[in-house]
């Protein structure tokens, strides 16, 4: 009787491990992807590029993680729009002195691209470092205006 009342007790207490493990997991993994509320509400930089890689579940780091559906990297070709309060530089066809540029894309869809294909991308970059959004621009159901579309 001890034995089997022992059994029934190391199995539910195996039990409740595994449902707290995977709780716990769950929201850990959910709370770091996509889409995120954005660091900004508006759009604040819009950029033309031929697309140069493609990753999906993109882990980014910073004082914390998020983890965007697919990261995008551009070779910039236009600057296309700034917004007034954009701060750092953008001239000569490069941001904060970079031809190349990040895309973090959060909306739940599927985008059409391709390595080599001509894109257009608005959303919000953040020239801040230590934030897993730093020095990308951030597409996402949360930022107005925030658009990735293939332009060939």
């Amino acid at each position: 009787m001890r034995k089997q009342f022992l059994t029934i007790t190391f199995a539910a207490i195996a039990v409740l491990g595994i449902v707290v493990a995977f709780a716990i997991n769950h929201e850990l993994f959910t709370k770091h992807t996509y889409p995120q509320d954005a660091f900004h509400e508006d759009s604040n930089l819009a950029i033309r590029g031929v697309i140069i890689s493609i990753e999906q579940n993109y882990k980014a780091w910073g004082w914390d993680y998020h983890i965007y559906r697919y990261y995008i990297q551009l070779n910039i070709t236009e600057i296309v729009w700034v917004s007034n309060d954009f701060s750092g530089p953008v001239e000569n066809g490069t941001v904060y002195e970079r031809s190349t540029i990040g895309i973090g894309y959060d909306n739940p869809d599927n985008p059409q691209i391709k390595i080599g294909q001509i894109v257009e991308c608005k959303g919000c970059y953040v020239g801040v470092t230590d934030l897993p959004s730093s020095f990308k621009i951030t597409v996402s159901p949360s930022i107005n205006g925030s658009y990735l579309k293939p332009l060939t």
